[in-house]
């Protein structure tokens, strides 16, 4: 498992020049580091409730040897560890441990729910690698309470970073990036075939596997990863005196796949991006497809329109969110960009490239309607991708965004940054697989929550099976 998702990482990336360490001892316990914050979990949360401290080199659970920090976040941190067990797997010889905070350690616990999934999935579906699940779990009695340990294979940045990583040739990518997709749609066509809808299915939650650490020693592994970076904690009011057992005597910065993977040719060859494997994690989220739950916690660029205008949630919840995920991993692009989470930029964004939503919905309930579009009549519809536009956005034109099909959405091709190309970089997509590709979106994303296809559906699709020039 990585910690390179949105929820853990954008948290605690602060600005240090407007970090004030002070400011935090007062109000917590006293404690503060040498160094910048940035990437570590907050120093006032090794407290009675709070993380568990742990140390370089540290053996936990009599087995797992602490190597390295994968990442922090707000209820959890993340270790590398080697396997020192003779009973450890030789696939398995190096595992992400993630240890929760004793006042999450609770069994409303999110992180529990992996563990049930892996007791509801048959064996087939496990033995796909396109699920993290635990590998082993205990809990850690500590000076600050119990903590849930769960263990998970070892795992590198989220599928959107993949090519900005790693594609350094000039062949077109579109292949390698439709498996990574198909093996997406694959996962939660698994998940729902065992009754579970995810609840937060984005490409933040969807990471590549690394091959050949498990081949290596612990000297290679971190020749490659690079030797772990820490920070003294010290007391904010006599920093010479001795720490009580809350707390470390350091903190260790989590490393940093985007060097690791580019900059020598040992970390290139963890990933490849022909043969990268997508790995779902996150199922804090995740709820019976019988029993929705009454929230959803997903970010609002990949919510439904149903659950955005009503709160409704249901199985199409999941799917409209595969079919933004897939257009995201293919472009390089969100399919509805928006600032800060705006419900109603975001429906209007929607409408201008999905065409007028249901009447109920445009007349009544979606109150800030007229503030972006007006109607027009008959003759200025607009025919797009398949669907009627006929709504014309309000505002000056030349500052309104252009009504634009999905096939127009996508013939704006593929866009991803990349340290060696300043400004990023570019590829076309193809007349021809932009048609299929809207085909396909089209049915995933219909505002009809009831036909939109489903996961295993999907899978038939002529997209995921053409090689397009």
């Amino acid at each position: 498992m990585s910690s390179d998702t949105e929820s853990e990482r954008s948290a605690y990336d602060q600005d240090y020049d407007n970090y004030d360490a002070y400011s935090e001892a007062e109000a917590g316990n006293g404690l503060i580091i040498e160094g910048p914050p940035t990437g570590l979990e907050k120093i006032f949360d090794y407290e009675p409730g709070g993380h568990h401290p742990v140390h370089l080199g540290d053996v936990l659970h009599r087995r797992y040897k602490v190597m390295h920090k994968l990442g922090s976040g707000g209820f959890a941190n993340v270790w590398l560890c080697h396997d020192i067990s003779p009973q450890a797997s030789p696939s398995e010889k190096y595992v992400a441990l993630k240890i929760i905070m004793a006042e999450g350690s609770t069994k409303e616990c999110p992180e529990l729910r992996v563990s049930e999934l892996a007791e509801l999935a048959d064996r087939s579906a496990i033995s796909t690698g396109l699920w993290c699940l635990p590998l082993d779990r205990f809990d850690i009695e500590g000076p600050n309470g119990k903590h849930f340990a769960f263990v998970y294979p070892v795992l590198g940045p989220r599928v959107s970073r993949l090519l900005s990583l790693v594609n350094n040739s000039s062949a077109d990518p579109g292949d390698a990036l439709r498996k990574i997709c198909q093996q997406t749609t694959w996962a939660m066509a698994l998940l729902h075939s065992i009754g579970i809808c995810h609840g937060d299915f984005r490409p933040a939650n969807i990471l590549v596997r690394v091959s050949g650490l498990n081949d290596l020693s612990e000297e290679e592994v971190l020749s490659i990863i690079g030797q772990p970076q820490t920070t003294k904690v010290i007391k904010a009011d006599d920093p010479e005196s001795a720490l009580s057992d809350q707390a470390p005597k350091y903190l260790v910065y989590p490393l940093d796949w985007d060097t690791i993977l580019s900059s020598s040719p040992q970390g290139t060859a963890l990933l490849d991006p022909g043969t990268a494997q997508a790995c779902v994690i996150d199922f804090g989220e995740s709820y019976p497809i019988s029993k929705p739950t009454p929230d959803l916690g997903i970010p609002q660029v990949y919510c439904s329109p149903e659950y955005t205008l009503e709160g409704k949630v249901a199985i199409g919840s999941d799917i409209w969110a595969l079919g933004c995920t897939l257009f995201e991993i293919r472009t390089g692009r969100k399919l509805f960009d928006i600032f800060d989470d705006d419900k109603d930029e975001y429906l209007a964004k929607m409408a201008l490239i999905l065409g007028r939503f249901p009447d109920r919905w445009w007349d009544d309930v979606w109150e800030a309607r007229e503030s972006y579009f007006k109607d027009v009549n008959a003759d200025g519809k607009r025919e797009g991708g398949g669907r009627v536009v006929d709504v014309q956005p309000q505002g000056d034109s030349d500052q309104r965004p252009e009504a634009r099909s999905l096939e127009d959405t996508i013939r704006e091709g593929l866009f991803y940054e990349h340290r060696g190309r300043p400004g990023g970089i570019e590829r076309p997509i193809s007349e021809k697989e932009a048609v299929v590709f809207a085909d396909l979106l089209g049915k995933l994303l219909t505002y009809d929550h009831q036909e939109r296809i489903s996961p295993a559906e999907a899978l038939g699709h002529k997209w995921f099976h053409v090689h397009f020039k």
